[in-house]
């Protein structure tokens, strides 16, 4: 089963001295022992929220606009999708994933139309 682990934080708290870009090293290791395990599909840092752009359907009206998300007060910053057994096994990958001192990880099973 796949599962993605959205890595989030608060932007209004701010960063502390474990917070990214510091953390990158961390990324690149874990990202490598999940190769080595034969774990790891995917996996990136996102640009910032502000540079995100929100695609809406209003009717049949497709509009696009700029990010920053004003109503929440929380953001993606990262990602991975990993292959797991089960959700405790994800759980057991989604703690070793680094977020520092503002940050969490949210874990969602995938549920692929072209796989089942």
């Amino acid at each position: 089963m796949m599962y993605l682990f959205l890595i989030c934080h608060n932007p209004a708290i701010g960063l502390g001295p474990d917070d990214p870009p510091s953390l990158q090293p961390q990324h690149a290791a874990l990202s490598e022992q999940l190769r080595a395990e034969g774990r790891y599909i995917s996996g990136g840092a996102l640009l910032p929220y502000n540079a995100a752009t929100v695609v809406r359907v209003h009717g049949h009206k497709r509009y696009g606009t700029d990010g920053a998300f004003a109503e929440t007060k929380e953001v993606v910053g990262g990602y991975y999708v990993v292959e797991c057994k089960d959700d405790a096994d994800a759980e057991s990958v989604g703690m070793r994933i680094p977020v520092g001192s503002n940050g969490w990880v949210q874990v969602r099973r995938l549920f692929l139309h072209d796989r089942g």
